[in-house]
């Protein structure tokens, strides 16, 4: 049975990320449509504007409801990109830089909605504080954030539980796919079709993982993709 080779992160080959995206790209244009039509986070990005929503839910005097709708059409319109809203300077009052020009579309924007000036400032102050957080320590992806301590559940539960009727990767898997689940968790990986896949391209889980992240594509989802791709190019004998 296929095993995923876990090796150290610094042994992580860009070149072997770039291929895996390249492939991962191919396999979800090929099969996706075989799969269910809803994942939750099937986008990773959409994990980024839920926190955005829930910064403007509680700084704003708006209803739940306008500050979903608010965030999504801003995200929408690409202003919401981590990585450039962590590029926003902060003054020295903690308040964003109001000249910026994607803080003026931005302002526009939330005025136009009859959101208040302070609630503004607040709100977008907050919001590119986080961005500056996520890619100081989780190099702009918010999943990473989740992931290191999705790993950490599933750790503290594999200690205190023992399954005698399976060996200790299968009991992981198991572990692994209830998170991913029931938490929704950007968990990677938890079947032994994605580990033959890696076995295929030579590739380690951290390169995997690497190219999904950059790719934006939810652990979960790209586990069940691999399976239907291997089911389909070498039948159920794994």
């Amino acid at each position: 049975m296929a095993r995923m080779k876990k090796v150290s992160k610094k042994d992580t080959k860009p070149e072997r990320v770039a291929i895996l995206e390249e492939r991962i790209r191919e396999i979800y244009a090929e099969y996706r449509h075989l799969l269910p039509a809803d994942y939750k986070w099937e986008d990773e990005s959409s994990r980024w504007t839920e926190l955005v929503y829930c910064i403007f839910a509680e700084l704003t005097h708006h209803s739940y409801r306008d500050a979903r709708r608010l965030a999504n059409d801003i995200a929408d319109l690409n202003l919401f990109e981590v990585e450039d809203l962590a590029g926003i300077p902060i003054m020295d009052d903690g308040m964003v830089n109001p000249d910026n020009s994607r803080v003026k579309t931005i302002t526009d924007i939330l005025k136009a909605n009859d959101v208040a000036d302070d609630d503004i400032k607040k709100s977008l102050s907050a919001i590119c504080k986080v961005a500056q957080a996520i890619c100081e320590n989780y190099d702009g992806k918010v999943q990473k954030f989740l992931r290191k301590y999705g790993h950490e559940i599933v750790n503290e539960f594999d200690s205190h539980v023992s399954f005698s009727e399976v060996d200790k990767a299968t009991q992981s898997r198991i572990l692994v796919k209830w998170i991913q689940n029931t938490l929704c968790m950007p968990l990677a990986f938890s079947n032994v079709y994605t580990a033959r896949f890696c076995e295929r391209k030579g590739a380690s889980y951290w390169e995997l993982a690497e190219a999904a992240d950059n790719i934006g594509i939810n652990g979960a989802i790209l586990d069940d993709l691999l399976e239907v791709y291997i089911v389909d190019i070498e039948g159920k004998k794994v």
